[in-house]
């Protein structure tokens, strides 16, 4: 009888033999991005964490207020991710300095990328198709944001836990050894107390026992009993450590998803066709055509595969679309940019459907060479677009021009330009940044301020500086500076009445603030007022804020 001929689509080793493939990722990673080691500050949210925050990471003994604490603000705060602080205080009591920031930043990128590549490898994808895929996420233009922006370790962080968890769980489902449990339950953990998004991981794993390992659901109660107990310490640590400031309604929560929708296809042209980056995203400048067209070559790409698994295609969609959900749920309020940091770990999902297509068909064997090196060519154009994009991020100026110029549409971009020219004393450049803010969005925070303040330098005595101080205190109620600032123009002009009154408010909400105090003190003197001027200054004493040196002298004498 004659033997059956075996189908190639059942050969499941790789075609094309990867040595050292672990190896090869970490140079690569190295290699690209070992310049971001020596960048600076952008000035968005880093120097909150490292300058800010200097007293909070210098001392250890700091470190379990960490986990009672928000990101931003202690209490008022709608982020709870408190191993991102501990990642930041490490850095801090390491060496302090920039270098050892980015390297943490780079480290957590490199074991993502070895983790995806074991854990596409327990996904049953052929070995070769697995450091292809693992090569281009490691190269991916999109993710740069993760690994060159300090505060996007926050994704690598979340992806290096959640693959460590998924991998361990898929290795208990095998071996039901309980040491992999545990190190499954130990991941899970630390990846949701890096970030919120880690509550998705459990729906994947139980969506993945649903799809490829239905037998074992029976025999894993204890898995969801230990799932369980994790949410609920990880729901119990937040809700006594923070309290949102911003909490919509339901109906706002659904408005604001279905007005976010668009980025779903948005994300999608970044993975596939990444030409359309940002350094400071908006939806509104974002080109729908590169994600539609993404959509469309994606969907062929499957099709054309006759024997295309059709779980493996649903549970990657699955992933994609779990784990990118969240991030449409922010309140505009808080944060109403699609930073492309957010797609480092949903992108996977779009990985694991790409490794479906009939470019990888296990029918197309005499082909897989040139699939394999068409991809590498691809990898290097992304190395390319890489090494341009991540460029953006070395220094503060260069991150808001570029910010400004991707997102023209957004009045902070403009602003926070306009306020780094005004700090290098390009007032021309600046005017036109801030100007350009204030004809965006009149009520964006400091935006009237500065607008005055470039005015000043022109003419110290224009009579529209006092107009725009006003309207910052309008939509910015409190804000030291500007305060100051009407005090200033209110002398000058002569109504000592309103300058007084802005001087007072200074000292009142910031006690510490000297220049206030003295200027309240010079003005209390030349009014004759001299028993409110030591009324203030005994006041000061008591208080223990201080009282500025040599003019309890000249109100002694007055």
């Amino acid at each position: 009888m004659k033997k059956k001929q075996e189908h190639p689509k059942i050969i499941q080793d790789e075609i094309i033999k990867i040595n050292y493939p672990l190896s090869i990722l970490i140079v690569i990673c190295i290699l690209v991005y070992i310049k971001s080691l020596n960048f600076g500050l952008t000035h968005l949210d880093d120097t909150i964490f490292i300058n800010d925050f200097h007293a909070l990471f210098s001392d250890i003994k700091n470190l379990p207020h960490l986990f009672f604490r928000g990101v931003f603000f202690e209490t008022s705060d709608s982020y709870y991710r408190p191993l991102l602080m501990v990642s930041f205080m490490y850095d801090k009591l390491l060496t302090g300095n920039l270098f050892a920031y980015h390297l943490t930043n780079l480290l957590f990128h490199i074991s993502s990328c070895i983790l995806l590549y074991i854990f596409f490898i327990k996904l049953k994808i052929r070995s070769d198709i697995s450091f292809i895929l693992a090569l281009l996420f490691a190269v991916h233009p999109a993710l740069s944001q993760a690994v060159v922006w300090i505060p996007g370790r926050n994704d690598s962080m979340l992806t290096t836990f959640a693959l460590a968890s998924f991998i361990c769980i898929i290795n208990y489902t095998t071996t039901r050894k309980w040491h992999t449990l545990f190190f499954h339950f130990l991941f899970l953990a630390l990846a949701l107390f890096t970030k919120e998004s880690g509550i998705i991981l459990p729906i994947l794993i139980f969506g993945y026992f649903v799809l490829f390992a239905k037998q074992h659901i029976k025999y894993n109660v204890i898995v969801f009993l230990g799932w369980i107990a994790i949410g609920a310490i990880w729901f119990y640590m937040r809700s006594i450590s923070i309290e949102p400031m911003i909490k919509p309604t339901i109906s706002e929560y659904v408005e604001l998803f279905i007005s976010r929708l668009p980025l779903f296809i948005q994300y999608i042209g970044k993975s596939i066709l990444p030409f359309n980056l940002s350094v400071f995203p908006m939806q509104a400048d974002t080109t729908i055509y590169l994600g539609l067209i993404s959509v469309i070559l994606i969907g062929v790409l499957i099709f054309l595969n006759k024997t295309f698994d059709k779980k493996m295609v649903l549970f990657g969609l699955a992933w994609f679309v779990f784990f990118l959900t969240p991030a449409f749920f922010v309140p505009t309020a808080i944060n109403e940019q699609a930073f492309e940091h957010r797609l480092y770990l949903p992108i996977i999902g779009l990985f694991i459907i790409l490794s479906e297509c009939v470019l990888f068909s296990k029918t197309r064997i005499p082909n897989q060479k040139i699939t394999f090196w068409s991809f590498m060519a691809v990898g290097i154009l992304f190395v390319v677009i890489n090494y341009g994009h991540q460029q953006k991020f070395k220094n503060e100026i260069t991150f808001w021009e570029n910010a400004a110029l991707d997102s023209p549409s957004s009045s902070y971009a403009h602003k926070m330009l306009g306020i780094k020219y005004f700090n290098k004393k390009t007032f021309d450049l600046s005017n036109k940044e801030i100007k350009r803010a204030l004809e965006i969005d009149s009520t964006e925070k400091y935006v009237n301020f500065y607008y005055a303040k470039n005015l000043q330098q022109k003419n110290e005595k224009d009579p529209k500086l006092e107009y725009f101080l006003l309207q910052e205190e309008k939509n910015n109620p409190g804000f030291i500076d500007n305060v100051f600032e009407l005090a200033r123009v209110n002398f000058e002009k002569g109504d000592k009445v309103k300058a007084k009154y802005y001087l007072e408010e200074c000292v009142r909400s910031t006690p510490s603030f000297m220049i206030a105090k003295s200027n309240l003190l010079i003005l209390l003197m030349e009014n004759g007022e001299k028993q409110e001027a030591l009324d203030y200054i005994n006041q000061w004493k008591k208080d223990k804020t201080g009282v500025p040196k040599g003019l309890e002298e000249q109100v002694n004498k007055m």
